[in-house]
């Protein structure tokens, strides 16, 4: 079973909106070429993921199912596109700092909040590691 993600993006549009014919207008896809993905969805499934009604449609358990990781997935490329744009206009930087746990309990604890306030394109991956290893590194 594979669905791209128009696929994905085409059943969570035609499931929210009750209507292939709404999904399909939605996604800028016509209603044949719309209707043909998800029947292909459901041939590739071997089970269908919509109830068609006289007034619409409604997601099947598989569908539910479906919709619930559409979604998912619909949010995490929606996060994507957030974190990757914001260091293609420059605006983020990555700093690892490693310190030990003495100076990570009273030394960072205080002043890391006040500096990542000051400086909101700046994420600071903290590694605590013992005195030797942080040296070596």
């Amino acid at each position: 079973m594979r669905f791209d993600l128009t696929d994905l993006r085409l059943f969570l549009l035609v499931a929210e909106r009750g209507s292939i014919t709404h999904g399909a207008e939605l996604a800028g896809l016509a209603l044949a070429s719309a209707s043909a993905r998800i029947k292909g969805m459901e041939e590739s499934l071997g089970a269908p993921l919509l109830e068609r009604r006289r007034r619409g449609v409604v997601p099947t358990a598989a569908g539910q199912a479906l919709l619930h990781h559409a979604r998912a997935v619909q949010n995490q490329i929606e996060a994507m596109t957030g974190d990757l744009g914001a260091y293609a206009t420059g605006l983020r930087a990555r700093v690892r700092l490693m310190a030990n746990t003495a100076a990570t309990s009273a030394l960072l604890r205080d002043m890391l909040p006040a500096f990542l306030v000051a400086h909101p394109g700046i994420d600071i991956d903290l590694d605590e590691r013992p005195s030797h290893e942080i040296a070596e590194a």
